[in-house]
This record gives C-alpha cells, structure tokens and sequence, in this order.
C-alpha cells in the first residue's frame, strides 16, 4: 500500500504566525523526544529542532526569545551563537560551518503545520 506522505501536524492558522514571531512544539523526532520552534522571517516559515549546536540548550533557555534584537537572526541565549533564519547556518566563528536541525514545514489552505516522515507525533506548546 502506497502512503499519501509524510504525518502532517497542524501548528498555527497562516494569520497567526506574524513576521518575527514563533510558535513551539514538543515532539517525537527520530523517536526521541524534542522541541521543535516553528518560525516566520521575511514572509516565509521555517521550523528546526530547539536546540544550539554549540550546547543542547534551547535557543530561548535564558530569555523568551529566539531572535535577536535586531530580528534578523536567530540567537541562543545562553552563549549568544547566531543563526540564518533562512537556513539555520551558524553564523558565529565558534560553531562555523554547522547547522540547526531542519524540520519539514508546509503553508497552504490557511495553515502552517510541519509534514516531515522524521516525526512521529506534535503538540503545540501554549504561549
């Protein structure tokens, strides 16, 4: 039997996810349990596994935040390592070269959910 694609897990209404804002998740990925942020930059949503690959600590275990002042980036606020939105790319000269773990996101019919084959079971964590 041929599956349709990957679990689809509904985060947020389109209209709910501003520029600049993001909305958690805990989360079965690659059967362990994670945190996931689900954020939008520029127009466009992204998601990735909650935690710096300088430490595993959140990005946001210090502050409320996963920007950084400027909104440009995505910051962890223990150590200050900065991130591409975009991309999730390390940007800091002590974490060259790496990334944050990507998660499948789709935006369509007014939702904005994560579809990804690496996860397993989602639920938003309230604000």
């Amino acid at each position: 039997m041929v599956q349709g694609g990957p679990p689809r897990f509904l985060v947020c209404a389109t209209a709910a996810l501003a520029d600049g804002e993001y909305r958690k998740l805990r989360l079965v990925f690659e059967k362990r349990d994670e945190e996931c942020v689900v954020l939008r930059f520029e127009g466009a949503v992204y998601a990735y596994i909650n935690r710096c690959v300088h430490m595993p600590r959140r990005l946001d275990c210090e502050r409320k935040h996963v920007f950084d002042d400027s909104g440009r980036f995505l910051r962890c606020s223990m150590h200050g390592i900065v991130y591409q939105p975009q991309t999730g790319a390390s940007l800091s000269t002590m974490c060259e070269g790496e990334r944050l773990r990507a998660v499948e996101v789709y935006e369509e019919g007014g939702e904005i959910g994560l579809a990804d084959f690496r996860v397993t079971a989602a639920e938003v964590i309230p604000v």
